[in-house]
């Protein structure tokens, strides 16, 4: 297969292809070997910035014998504008999301009875408290969130990532 691009065109996928490589390469502390393929195929699209008097845009280093980004991509990149609004809307949609699960679940009886409900009366028990919270973080971000350390069962327990 070949695929016939421009220059502007290599240098938007370029931004493409670091936007692909953060999401699934940036909050790792090891590589994942379920992401060897693409990691691979990014290098390769990568390495075709030299010669194309782009190599000012991703060089190679030669200690991690891979092809990096550089800080003239990092300053004139799209990349990390559209990686962070996504992350924050993320982390809003997240917060809400579990906490309106958490509170449907105390209002309703527990998670076991909420699990057992019909979704369209989930959806309408959690819509008045996801709405609630919309607004307060609308209109003051996480200033008002605090702790409240509960001694119960299951509080206190490590949070699962993805490492």
């Amino acid at each position: 297969m070949n695929i016939e691009i421009s220059a502007k065109e290599y240098r938007d996928l370029l931004d493409i292809l670091h936007i692909a490589d953060v999401v699934m390469t940036g909050h790792r502390r090891e590589e994942d070997k379920r992401t060897e393929r693409h990691r691979a195929l990014i290098q390769k699209l990568y390495a075709l910035a030299q010669g194309e008097d782009l190599e000012r845009l991703i060089s190679y280093k030669e200690n991690a014998k891979k092809f990096v980004t550089t800080g003239d991509f990092e300053q004139s990149s799209l990349a990390h504008a559209v990686i962070d609004e996504f992350g924050d809307h993320l982390f809003w949609d997240e917060l809400i999301s579990r906490l309106t699960e958490r509170d449907a679940a105390q209002l309703g009886g527990g998670t076991s009875r909420i699990n057992v409900t019909n979704e369209s009366d989930r959806q309408h028990a959690e819509e008045h408290i996801r709405q609630r919270y919309i607004e307060e973080f609308a209109k003051n971000g996480v200033a008002n969130l605090e702790v409240i350390e509960r001694f119960s069962a299951g509080v206190g327990l490590p949070v699962e990532t993805s490492d």
